[in-house]
């Protein structure tokens, strides 16, 4: 009888410890379904065609095209820098099936990877890291001094490109290079080097810095606000090539009412004869302020039409967009090789060129601009099952692969799941242009659903006195069907 009880005893304490079981596996099970994949994933492809074609007499537009032998590249790098201690990195070459490198990290430390054109490739981290894909042709050496600029918005430590703390590789084309902080909040940023120097900012709300990095140190931007972090070029009158790049909103990734941005002002300012400038697009008709950030004057304001885009040329060093509905804000060349004589007589021309990284959140409508006068190879990277529709057309997309792309013009682009489109696009003059891009930010497709919490200002509040201070303002404003992008100058008072 004793023996009896003792057994229905054990079967009760197995039946309890079977049952705690269970429930642990299932409470580990929803957690895994709702946290996801606790590594973040960074997709991208390496442009195959690293060349640039120049005319030999830029007066005679019939004249031979001459291939620049020092524009020519085999390879880029991946440079990967980490936030925190014991980052585990995979670098996938997903078109070897290879994995290309496997490291190691602690924070404010980097790792480079050289990858040969063409290659599609696959970082995985097991904590946030910055990655830059730079047209630089083999692994820099210590005495290396330059590196090419990425043209973009970085992302911060929580892998949104709003944040208080932020940590990427400098990298520029000179011994210094200029990063701009755009404020949204009243902020002290503390920028702090790999070697431990140090520079501090005090930023009101709706402001911005200049701040100088070196290349191929790591820096640290810790700041009180929330805050942005660019590093953008934009060619004045008598400039070179332009190379062209997606603003993220205020927020939260690329589809917003609040952006703030660089822009261009000086005595040379934008070269009114080419077909560039801020690309505002909207799918709802919406009306759009542009505001100097730093007077605070309202430099222009129009309605843009649902379905198409208007591109802009305001006079500033740096811009806030507002709108009453959801835009896009790209600054965009449409892709033709110009040949213009600068304000000092000289000749010069002119190329558009971009590798242009951009965040597609699930089901929302988002407005994208290819060149129309441009080789065009637009990647859609997806990490699950996915659903894109573009134009109305929807494709199933597999896990872990990508759709391309190649049609040029405004698209209207929707998905079910988070989406990471690449674009690469160059001048189709000649038709065996190469692409000598410079270098990109690549995001983490896990975080692109995630927006910050922020306090915007609007702009709109400030005194009517700022909008009538005499500046001279050249903003140009044009409205634009969906395939061409077109410019009529205006001259807001």
């Amino acid at each position: 009888m004793q023996f009896l009880k003792s057994s229905k005893s054990f079967f009760v304490y197995l039946f309890v410890i079977l049952f705690v079981i269970c429930l642990s596996c299932l409470f580990c099970a929803h957690i895994c379904l709702v946290s996801g994949n606790p590594d973040y994933t960074y997709y991208g492809v390496v442009p195959s065609k690293i060349y640039r074609y120049n005319l030999t007499d830029y007066n005679d537009r019939s004249s031979v095209w001459r291939l620049d032998t020092g524009s020519t590249g085999n390879a880029s790098i991946l440079a990967v820098s980490a936030a925190e201690d014991d980052t585990n990195i995979i670098v996938y070459d997903l078109t070897h099936d290879r994995i290309a490198s496997q490291v190691t990290i602690n924070s404010m430390q980097k790792q480079f990877v050289l990858l040969s054109n063409g290659t599609v490739f696959k970082v995985v981290s097991s904590k946030q890291v910055s990655v830059l894909l730079l047209n630089y042709h083999s692994i820099p050496d210590a005495t290396a001094r330059e590196a090419p600029l990425p043209r973009g918005s970085y992302l911060s430590t929580d892998g949104l490109y709003v944040g208080k703390e932020f940590v990427f590789m400098g990298s520029s084309q000179g011994i210094n290079a200029e990063y701009t902080i755009l404020a949204l909040e009243k902020s002290t940023v503390t920028i702090t080097s790999d070697d431990g120097d140090e520079q501090q900012y005090s930023l009101e709300a709706n402001s911005y810095k200049n701040a100088i990095l070196s290349p191929f140190k790591v820096y640290k931007f810790v700041s009180t606000g929330n805050i942005m972090v660019q590093s953008v070029s934009i060619p004045a009158v008598g400039g070179g090539d332009c190379t062209c790049f997606p603003v993220p909103s205020a927020q939260g990734g690329f589809v917003g009412t609040f952006f703030l941005t660089k822009s261009l002002k000086g005595e040379w300012g934008w070269d009114e004869q080419r077909d560039y400038g801020y690309r505002i697009m909207a799918a709802e008709d919406t009306e759009v302020r542009v505001f100097d950030l730093e007077t605070k004057q309202l430099l222009t304001k129009f309605t843009v039409t649902g379905g198409t885009g208007t591109a802009i040329q305001p006079t500033a060093n740096a811009i806030a967009v507002q709108s009453d509905k959801s835009i896009t804000l790209t600054f965009m060349h449409n892709g033709s090789i110009e040949i213009t004589r600068s304000n000092l007589g000289g000749i010069y021309t002119g190329y558009a060129n971009g590798v242009m990284f951009i965040g597609i959140q699930p089901n929302q409508d988002t407005m994208v601009h290819l060149p129309t006068q441009a080789f065009i190879e637009a990647y859609f990277f997806v990490n699950d099952d996915t659903q894109l529709t573009i134009d109305g057309l929807t494709q199933t997309v597999p896990a872990n692969t990508y759709y391309m792309y190649s049609q040029p013009g405004t698209h209207l682009v929707r998905a079910d799941h988070n989406v990471v489109l690449q674009a690469n696009f160059w001048s189709n003059e000649p038709d065996y242009q190469g692409l000598e891009y410079v270098a990109s930010i690549v995001p983490s497709i896990e975080t692109v659903n995630l927006n910050p919490t922020v306090t915007l200002t609007p702009l709109e509040g400030f005194p009517i006195m700022y909008a009538v201070v005499g500046v001279g303002v050249a903003a140009v404003a044009v409205v634009v069907g969906i395939f061409v992008m077109r410019r009529r100058s205006s001259k807001p008072v």
